[in-house]
């Protein structure tokens, strides 16, 4: 294992040094680019980050496109989501889905490769004046003119998994141009990591609703996310009793044996009542949802209006003119 990491850790270290010093092309396109992404491997809020960023774009009269990998779909080629997609999480993959149900008249591009992708949307006829590239920290190819870190100050940023959570050297956060934190604001923590960065450091807050049946506050849950005890204390902050939980894998497939285990859950407790995460709930079949009482719980992520916002808000104004 310890090998491994080593390895693992060298091979980062020298595909970062190539894009570095160039030897590694590096794409600028004429819209501008923003980034957002991790430094971990998960958990740090950024699906809701790119909701609440494009909706604040779309807000100024602004025309984002949003740029997504389409992680665990079973599709390959490109695909452009628009306003009454039909489209299912198998097919684009969940994160997009969701985003493209809660970003109203947003586009979302899924491909693999980023900078095809901004490529083709270079080629559309000035439709699109910023791009926002989803979990982008570690993909290069593109250049961007804001590069956005979120961090969840409380994972362990000492190590790689399975002890830890870092997809890289936590020095690299010298490459974004500000970090946000979304979890952890009060973590001992919190100061050493932000010492380490010299740029601007803003705060985040959560905020999480229901959608279903608000009267219920009693059944099973499950979830399918990175950090699935923050799901749980969610439920319990809302003042939901869940009698029995779940942890599935991130991204989880829900095929029939999942939702059979499910199922069992459900009948082992003697409920028809259960909580899962928006990012779960599109996964789930009609005949499933149509059977059991469900109600999802949906997070919302913003940066605090305070003088964190307004600084926040002059930084990418002025990220968008170069």
């Amino acid at each position: 294992m310890i090998l491994i990491k080593i390895i693992y850790s060298l091979l980062i270290n020298i595909r970062n040094f190539m894009y570095d010093k160039e030897i590694i092309p590096i794409y600028q396109s004429k819209i501008p680019v923003i980034s957002i992404g991790n430094i971990t491997t998960g958990g740090t809020g950024k699906t809701p980050f790119v909701i609440f960023l494009a909706n604040y774009l779309k807000g100024l009269g602004r025309q984002p496109l949003i740029i997504s990998r389409g992680y665990k779909r079973q599709s390959t080629q490109q695909i452009l989501i628009t306003k009454n997609h039909k489209y299912t999480a198998k097919e684009i993959g969940d994160e997009p889905l969701l985003i493209s149900l809660m970003c109203k008249g947003v586009d979302v591009l899924v491909n693999k490769k980023r900078a095809n992708a901004v490529r083709w949307a270079e080629k559309q006829d000035k439709k699109y004046d910023c791009i926002i590239l989803d979990d982008a920290f570690q993909h290069r190819s593109v250049h961007r003119v804001f590069d956005i870190l979120l961090i969840n100050a409380l994972q362990n940023m000492n190590s790689y998994p399975p002890k830890g959570a870092l997809r890289e050297p936590f020095k690299n956060v010298r490459r974004a141009d500000c970090l946000i934190i979304t979890k952890g604001h009060d973590t001992k923590s919190l100061s050493s990591l932000t010492d380490r960065f010299k740029g601007p450091v803003f705060r985040a807050d959560s905020s999480f609703q229901t959608i279903g049946n608000k009267n219920i506050k009693q059944g099973v849950s499950f979830c399918g996310i990175a950090g699935p005890h923050l799901f749980l204390e969610t439920l319990n902050s809302l003042g939901i009793n869940s009698k029995d939980h779940i942890d599935f894998k991130d991204h989880q497939k829900y095929d029939e044996k999942t939702l059979d285990s499910i199922e069992r859950m459900l009948q082992k407790n003697n409920e028809t009542a259960f909580f899962t995460t928006f990012k779960d709930w599109v996964k789930l079949p009609k005949k499933f949802l149509n059977k059991y009482t469900g109600v999802c719980v949906d997070m919302s992520l913003s940066i605090d209006r305070t003088a964190d916002w307004e600084r926040f808000k002059k930084m990418l104004s002025i990220r968008l003119q170069q």
